[in-house]
């Protein structure tokens, strides 16, 4: 096999090899299929033992080939396997995850098992061309995280922990805001049971307007506020009717009582820690590098699954319509077993986000791709939007009979629907039909071997054993001793240290019981400050909350040792608790008349010290936005670069498809002529006909190389032409056109390869300059200043 570096360059996956549509025997021609062609979304059909996990993970694994993150709901933790690749295919890599009581019945022990799994796999792939340096960059390339929601053996999730606003494009578009707050009131309230048309039902229609009213107003909800609301709602009337005659007070008690049951449960917080339900960061690293993300959910009730998938969608849609257009492929949304979640005829809550994101993923460069045991498994009206069907072996005849109906009727004519259900019956394990929109005909093809060792389904210690150690939230902040902060020479008085009236005092109690808290002083700061540049069309307002712990040695502010302040203001009470002791405050504070004095010190410090930080790409004249990472500006970097080169590539496609073309007359012509001269070497001229080159360019040139019954033979590349017959001089005259018609062919291929590195090199974000620079605010354009003495309680 040649070198997969090419492939790659020329944004092709390596899907497996293609198979002769009547003998079914394998070729050496590889099944190259256009990354971008998944814009249009794509579905894998087949029944369990056809080989779908092994095509979904290929898939998975091309993308990372090519540095595009993905997506991955796993109802049954068969794509955790994307997990267990072993570069150095030993056998020790494979032994902890060998089933002993498979061993047993081989008759083998489990070292000797993980031997020969370890020399399968090493085979398997040897077969296909792929290498163990093809493994080790796939790890290089890509951070595999897999994700437990509602379960701590993986990484967590935090779900319920907020409904945050989606972004202001979404709210603009009805429809999809529509579609967002219904399908978020319908998961929820599936959690208790709550089901109804949600034109109907009260429940539902409350739960909707109270998402509105919010989201509208661009404010997010925790599930404490939205319980709330249903008990006191922020509006009056639902329609034309007073909120009192539409759902009764007592009445909207118990719904709030049956959600309260949900964060009483002791499960609940499994749904509340973990990391946030962050599309950007889940789909690229804090350096920008491409994620493969895997949520299992394998373990969860059938209404925890529906509610997870649920919001999972509706906040890649917020996510998607933060994005840029683009025609490439920029990341993949892979759903495992689709059954149940888009369903032709019911309504569950996952099916309005999922027919959102089959319809307009595509103009964002989202390409969907839904597996399925049987084509009657998803909605009519998402099937219109799906424009790559993988098919393999089917459960029933009448399965057979539904889908060789829709390929033949979309094959234009070149395939008969006898003959596509004949072909589909004869399907075995690993071979699937291909028909798209965007091939010329339906091909038959093997998968190729996966680089991930497919174990089986990965649950409970096995996750644990994928996940390493877990996940830790991060710490919640808890207030040090005192003598971390500084020297105090007393203990806690029963009374405030006096100050005058004019120097504001603002009070903050953890949330720990205590009968007599005991507070420690701070000098809190607060500000805001703008960053003005019209030219650059920049102008950003930012809160500043710092504090100062007030030791005994405190003489002034030094602003540079400040720390953040880790609560908003409005948790803070204007009066300390009876009961309450003080400790010291230093003279420095107490002889001061108000706080004033300390504002200029604390504006020099922000107008020397504060500054918005930007990032340019001076040679894509792209510059990052106001707090976007520097992470996030090279994603950004590298979607810009990926279309710059997708479009140098079509250039170059159309650049050598004339070339290409006139190749395949020649050769056909040739072949004829060699027929003609010596009709017994026919068999073996049309192996030699299509070589390994000439499959690149056919993938990468979006057509078929000849004709779709020439495809169908077995290519097995140059070295067929040396075994033609040279009896004649006009059959070796022929012969020797033949092959330097092939050897043009070649060279064309390494032309274009080598074009396609280059293109790659020059659009590696990598090699992409980015420097920093940054924008200091003027003195007026610092505001609101505000100083006080900040009480917090010590624990």
């Amino acid at each position: 096999m040649a070198d997969m570096q090419g492939y790659e360059q020329l944004g092709l996956f390596y899907l497996g090899r293609e198979l002769d549509m009547d003998s079914g025997e394998a070729a050496r021609t590889p099944l190259l299929f256009r990354n971008k062609d998944l814009t249009t979304h794509a579905a894998i059909i087949g029944m369990t033992g056809s080989g779908k996990t092994g095509l979904g993970i290929g898939l998975i694994e091309e993308a990372i080939m090519d540095d595009i993150p993905s997506i991955i709901i796993d109802p049954k933790g068969d794509m955790a396997n994307l997990l267990l690749t072993f570069p150095a295919l030993s056998p020790a890599d494979f032994q902890p995850w060998i089933d002993p009581a498979e061993a047993s019945r081989k008759g083998l022990s489990v070292e000797a098992h993980a031997a020969q799994v370890a020399k399968t796999w090493e085979d398997g792939l040897r077969g296909y061309g792929q290498t163990r340096e093809r493994i080790a960059a796939l790890r290089q390339k890509t951070g595999f995280t897999l994700y437990t929601p509602g379960f701590g053996l993986g990484v967590p999730v935090s779900v319920l922990g907020d409904f945050a606003a989606p972004p202001a494009d979404v709210l603009a578009e009805s429809d999809i805001l529509n579609a967002l707050v219904g399908s978020t009131a319908t998961s929820l309230l599936s959690l208790i049971d709550v089901h109804g048309d949600p034109l109907q039902s009260r429940e539902h229609i409350l739960v909707s307007s109270l998402l509105l009213h919010h989201w509208r107003k661009g404010e997010g909800l925790t599930m404490e506020s939205l319980i709330g609301g249903i008990v006191s709602p922020p509006f009056t009337k639902i329609g034309v009717f007073p909120m009192d005659g539409f759902f009764p007070q007592n009445d909207r008690l118990a719904l709030a009582m049956r959600l309260n049951n949900i964060i009483a449960s002791p499960t609940f917080a499994a749904w509340t820690q973990g990391r946030p339900l962050d599309i950007q960061r889940i789909l690229y690293g804090e350096d920008g590098r491409p994620q493969t993300a895997i949520f299992s959910i394998a373990h969860l009730a059938e209404a925890e699954r529906m509610f997870f998938v649920t919001m999972l969608l509706n906040q890649v849609i917020a996510w998607m319509r933060r994005q840029q257009g683009t025609a490439s492929l920029k990341a993949l949304l892979y759903m495992d077993e689709i059954f149940g979640y888009f369903p032709p005829t019911a309504n569950p809550p996952s099916k309005k986000p999922m027919l959102v994101l089959l319809k307009q993923a595509r103009a964002f460069g989202l390409g969907v791709v839904l597996s399925t045991q049987n084509p009657v498994d998803l909605d009519y009206k998402g099937l219109s939007n799906i424009g790559t069907w993988f098919v393999g072996r089917l459960q029933t005849s009448q399965d057979q009979e539904r889908v060789a109906g829709g390929i033949a009727g979309a094959s234009d004519g070149k395939l008969e629907h006898g003959q596509v259900k004949s072909l589909l019956s004869r399907l075995k394990g690993r071979q699937f039909l291909l028909t798209s929109a965007h091939l010329e005909a339906p091909l038959l093809f093997e998968t190729r071997w996966t680089m991930s060792y497919l174990k089986g389904p990965i649950a409970g210690d096995d996750i644990r054993r994928l996940a390493g150690e877990g996940w830790t939230p991060p710490d919640q902040r808890v207030a040090a001793p005192l003598a971390a902060h500084g020297e105090r020479t007393g203990g806690p008085g029963g009374h405030p240290p006096l100050l005058a009236d004019t120097i504001e005092q603002l009070y903050y109690l953890h949330p720990v019981p205590s009968d007599a808290p005991v507070f420690a002083p701070w000098l809190s700061a607060r500000a805001t400050l703008r960053f003005h540049n019209p030219g650059r069309n920049i102008d950003e307002s930012r809160d500043i909350a710092l504090r100062l712990y007030l030791d005994d040695r405190f003489v002034r502010p030094e602003w540079a040792d400040g720390e953040d302040i880790p609560f908003p203001e409005t948790d803070c009470l204007r009066q300390p608790p009876a009961g309450s002791r003080f400790h010291e405050v230093p003279e420095a504070i107490t002889r001061l008349k108000d706080l004033k004095p300390l504002h200029k010190s604390f504006i020099d410090f922000l107008y020397q010290s504060r500054q918005l930080e930007l990032f340019r790409a001076a040679s894509l004249k792209m510059e990052s936005r106001p707090g976007e990472t520097l992470g996030d500006f090279k994603v950004r970097v590298a979607d810009a670069l990926r279309g710059r080169k997708d479009a140098a590539l079509d250039d170059l496609r159309r650049k050598y498809a004339v070339r290409q073309k006139s190749l395949e007359q020649k050769l056909l012509a040739a072949q004829g002529k060699l027929e003609r001269e010596q009709g017994d070497v026919q068999s073996k001229t049309a192996d030699a006909l299509i070589s390994f080159g000439a499959a690149v360019v056919g993938a990468f040139l979006g057509r078929k190389t000849f004709s779709a019954g020439n495809v169908s033979r077995a290519a097995t590349g140059f070295r067929s032409a040396g075994r033609v017959m040279k009896e004649r001089g006009d059959v070796q005259r022929a012969e020797e056109s033949i092959a330097l018609l092939q050897q043009e062919q070649a060279d064309l291929a390494a032309e274009i390869e080598e074009k396609a590195r280059q293109l790659a090199a020059a659009h590696d974000v990598e090699s992409c300059p980015i420097e920093s620079f940054t924008l200091k605010p003027r003195r007026s354009d610092i505001f609101d200043v505000r100083l006080s003495l900040l009480w917090e309680m010590a624990l």
